[in-house]
């Protein structure tokens, strides 16, 4: 729409000074026909009366008229000098007038470009404070495992227990301020963002200490899944749990995942280290109802970067 208007902006001012151009164009080209007819009646009127006679009423007006208190033959050659002499400041405005006309395009342009870039500020400022409302990340982990024999659910649910708890306790030290729910899930939920990195260092490091220490104890392979969101408000720890598991579904376990959101947000503070590549977006169907979770990958296989 800015662009139309910029254009129409400068066809119109073109359009009025090509009309101008014409109309000088027309009264230089008239002007030198005058000139012309002037100064040929002028040198017949010299040599033969009768010329002179007849002619005089069609010449006489405007060199009278230009040639006040003369009554002499000369008046039609100073009146063709006067006719020849205005072609002069009518080109020299015409000159002005490209310059002129380029200018005040110009300007306009400079205009629309000054108002442009303050309205893209704008737009930046409100597009970023959009990131200014979200307080809230959470990290939500879940393990699983694989063996060649079977292993039972409350065993299971031992092991995930003794690992939520060990990395619970790093968690606590390192953000006594910060929140931790341990179940089936571990949920850590926080509002430091800048320290994010180093908690989700700690996550990993404790996980790669602890998956090779049951590796080895018990022959089981260890496979983790992380999610991680943002919220603009505290969010409830069942409902985090269960956009965890929604995720799980699309064939993502043993993957370190974030949501757009909060890729979004960590980008906004400069931060890089687990900004994630994007993958998409990808649907889900629950209580008769459709939602859809834009997602970033930060690991794609999360048991092979522990190892």
């Amino acid at each position: 729409m800015r662009d139309d208007f910029c254009n129409s902006y400068t066809i119109g001012v073109r359009d009025k000074f090509s009309q101008i151009r014409k109309l000088t164009t027309m009264s230089v080209v008239l002007m030198g026909f005058m000139s012309f007819g002037y100064f040929f009646f002028w040198l017949g009127s010299i040599s033969d009366e009768i010329f002179y006679e007849y002619g005089r009423q069609i010449f006489e007006p405007l060199a009278m008229l230009l040639n006040l208190g003369d009554t002499s033959i000369g008046i039609y050659l100073n009146t063709s000098l006067i006719l020849l002499g205005a072609i002069i400041p009518i080109l020299i405005g015409q000159y002005f007038m490209d310059k002129m006309e380029e200018a005040l395009i110009k300007s306009h342009n400079i205009k629309q470009e000054k108002k442009r870039q303050k309205e893209q500020k704008e737009e930046y400022k409100s597009y970023m404070s959009r990131f200014d409302s979200i307080k809230t990340y959470s990290i939500c982990l879940s393990i699983d495992y694989e063996s060649e024999k079977e292993i039972s659910y409350q065993s299971k649910t031992l092991m995930n227990k003794a690992i939520y708890s060990k990395i619970a306790t790093i968690l606590n030290k390192i953000e006594p301020y910060s929140k931790t729910m341990q179940n089936d899930v571990l949920i850590f939920t926080s509002h430091n963002f800048s320290n994010y990195d180093y908690v989700y260092d700690c996550i990993l490091n404790g996980l790669s200490q602890i998956k090779n220490g049951i590796e080895k104890k018990y022959k089981y392979k260890l496979i983790p899944s992380i999610t991680t969101d943002a919220f603009s408000s505290n969010p409830i720890d069942a409902n985090i749990r269960k956009q965890h598991f929604e995720i799980q579904s699309f064939n993502f376990k043993n993957r370190a995942l974030s949501t757009a959101t909060f890729a979004n947000k960590y980008k906004h503070l400069r931060h890089k280290k687990y900004a994630g590549i994007p993958i998409g977006e990808y649907a889900y169907f629950g209580n008769e109802k459709m939602g859809t979770y834009e997602l970033n990958v930060i690991h794609k296989n999360l048991a092979q970067t522990l190892s």
